[in-house]
């Protein structure tokens, strides 16, 4: 799946993409290529590490033996739910949005690209200033979108 762009306001300078897991669709190399062409300086990782080892064996060694090159933040959530830290979570979203506030290039993942991603990039732009309904439209677009209860009122929320 290729990086999906999510329009930012226009007063934020970075850019937001949306992306399947790195090495799960693709030749990890073809994804590192796609990386530095778009100069991505953060991978947001929403996969627990045992999910990342058993789908994308080459993304996960790279994590472990630090050879990224790029920043990565790993904010876990359970498939189909939410992170088991909502505190970090809610951090890590702040991270994120000021970030791109200062001109980042990042990358939100999951497994698939579509409901834990979907869920950070909506609650992201309502950090961004995005009123919820406006968030979820443009999440929609890009192609993700909570795929629970459960995601959908943390959206809410958030």
């Amino acid at each position: 799946m290729a990086f999906r762009s999510l329009p930012l306001p226009d007063t934020v300078s970075g850019r937001l993409w949306l992306q399947s897991m790195p090495g799960r669709r693709e030749p990890w190399g073809f994804f590192l290529d796609e990386a530095r062409q778009r100069q991505l300086n953060l991978v947001v990782c929403l996969n627990p590490l045992e999910e990342v080892a058993e789908l994308s064996p080459s993304y996960h060694k790279a994590i472990a033996e630090g050879r990224l090159p790029f920043r990565w933040m790993h904010l876990p959530m359970r498939d189909f739910g939410l992170a088991s830290d909502p505190d970090a979570f809610r951090h890590g979203v702040d991270q994120i949005a000021s970030g791109l506030r200062l001109g980042d290039r990042a990358l939100l993942h999951c497994a698939a690209g579509l409901g834990r991603t979907g869920t950070v990039a909506a609650c992201v732009l309502k950090r961004l200033g995005l009123p919820a309904d406006e968030a979820l439209e443009a999440v929609r677009a890009a192609g993700s979108n909570p795929q629970s209860a459960v995601q959908s009122g943390w959206i809410d929320q958030f």
